[in-house]
């Protein structure tokens, strides 16, 4: 059975209103917007869906029935998203296995992923070191007597670390942000992996890059009211400064991010991120 198979079959079995709700989840996923999902059917979500994630459509159908808590069709699909399947219609969708407190699990590294950690330098001696040091977990990962550890061969042995975004920002220190990079490219993983961006960073202090297309996108005014007046809200801004920049300004989550950005210790990209994960804006939390 391949991918859409699986897609399709599982998803059939949803019942309208979970079909819905699945509908209206996915569309807070970055790359499809509601007018290509609002009166889909199975067959043309399912399309959509091998068309923006490709390789992870299948682990991202399951994130979000767990997500609105459909976990039958969720364990269904799970049982049945064998990659030795997939073999030969999409090679690069096999994925390795790891124990984990002597449970078997699934790593959400893909083979795609894994690909990518290998064309990376590898980790020397004092920056393994440094990055043991700084998390303080899986020192076992530094073979004896080894001068360098590959990228894949050091986040392997770390499958069993729990804190990805300690492990991420220790990388950052050790100005690996080339491995970040590449963590990051798996999305299934944002909530843990954490920003791409220092943590300590203030909000003051965003990149252009970062900050103009952030707010652009979080002041477009949703219906569930997941963007800027939601954080305005979740920052205590009062609801007259709200209205009055409703109606004067076309970026209004800069206008909130400007009062916010002067709070010492608190307006940091860190607690952005964390506010843009408790809003479900996953797409958001992907450009910090």
């Amino acid at each position: 059975m391949n991918t859409g198979d699986i897609l399709r079959k599982n998803l059939d079995n949803l019942g309208k209103e979970n079909f819905k709700r699945f509908r209206v989840k996915l569309r807070e996923e970055k790359g499809i917007p509601w007018n290509a999902l609002e009166d889909a059917d199975v067959s043309d979500t399912v399309d959509k869906m091998m068309q923006v994630f490709v390789e992870e459509a299948v682990p991202k159908a399951i994130q979000i029935l767990e997500s609105i808590n459909v976990r039958d069709v969720a364990q269904e699909m799970s049982r049945e998203w064998n990659p030795d399947c997939f073999k030969s219609e999409e090679p690069n969708l096999e994925i390795d296995r790891l124990i984990i407190d002597d449970q078997e699990d699934v790593t959400l590294w893909t083979h795609v992923t894994l690909q990518r950690f290998e064309t990376l330098p590898d980790f020397t001696t004092n920056q393994i070191q440094a990055l043991q040091k700084e998390t303080g977990e899986c020192e076992e990962a530094t073979p004896e007597n080894s001068r360098s550890v590959s990228v894949r061969q050091f986040l392997d042995s770390r499958g069993r670390c729990s804190n990805l975004r300690r492990l991420c920002e220790a990388l950052k220190r050790v100005s690996r942000q080339d491995v970040v990079d590449v963590m990051h490219s798996q999305k299934t993983l944002l909530p843990q992996l954490g920003p791409k961006e220092k943590e300590e960073v203030k909000i003051n202090d965003l990149k252009f890059s970062v900050w103009h297309p952030l707010t652009v996108a979080l002041s477009v005014e949703r219906e569930d009211g997941h963007d800027w007046r939601w954080l305005a809200d979740k920052l205590g801004i009062p609801a007259t400064y709200r209205d009055l920049w409703r109606q004067n300004y076309s970026n209004p989550a800069e206008q909130v991010l400007d009062s916010w950005k002067n709070k010492i210790g608190e307006a940091t990209v860190g607690t952005l991120f964390n506010h843009m994960i408790s809003m479900e804006r996953e797409d958001l939390a992907d450009i910090l």
